[in-house]
Formats: C-alpha cells, sequence, structure tokens
C-alpha cells in the first residue's frame, strides 16, 4: 500500500492544521495553529501522518487492486448494481 508522503511534515499530526512554518528545522516541528501548538520530532510527527493516511486508506478497502473491495458488485453489462 502507498501513501502519498506530500505534506506530512507540514501536517500536524494533532490537529491536521498545515503550514510550511511548522516544520522550524530539519528536526522540529511546532503547529502554527492558533490554540494547538503541539510539538514533536518533525520525522515523529510526519511518520504520524503517514500511518493514519495508511489506515484510512485500508479503512476504505482501497488496498491498490483495480476497485475498492468494498464497492457494491456491478453488472457489467448494464453498469447498474443488480436488484
Amino acid at each position: 500500500m502507498k501513501v502519498n508522503p506530500a505534506y506530512t511534515s507540514q501536517r500536524c499530526s494533532a490537529c491536521g492544521f498545515v503550514t510550511e512554518g511548522n516544520r522550524e528545522g530539519q528536526a522540529v516541528f511546532r503547529c502554527k495553529a492558533a490554540g494547538c501548538g503541539y510539538r514533536d520530532h518533525a520525522d515523529v510527527n510526519a511518520a504520524k501522518n503517514i500511518r493514519a493516511a495508511g489506515h484510512a486508506v485500508s479503512a476504505c478497502g482501497d488496498l491498490g487492486t483495480s476497485r475498492s473491495v468494498k464497492q457494491e458488485p456491478v453488472s457489467r453489462a448494464t453498469g447498474r448494481t443488480p436488484s
């Protein structure tokens, strides 16, 4: 399973706020959202975001196959769900 890592080091794993300013340095993450202020090592924060995204993808059943395992079956002939 693959998760797009874009912005995971700028997204707060506690509140979800994303800004370039959250990443204060190579190793320092501090959330700039009003009322949050969450702090962590930047790589640990990114890893938490990637883990959460991976859980969300697998919970939806989208495991990289041609279609989600949680979709209703569809007739190839009509494109409609069988009754």
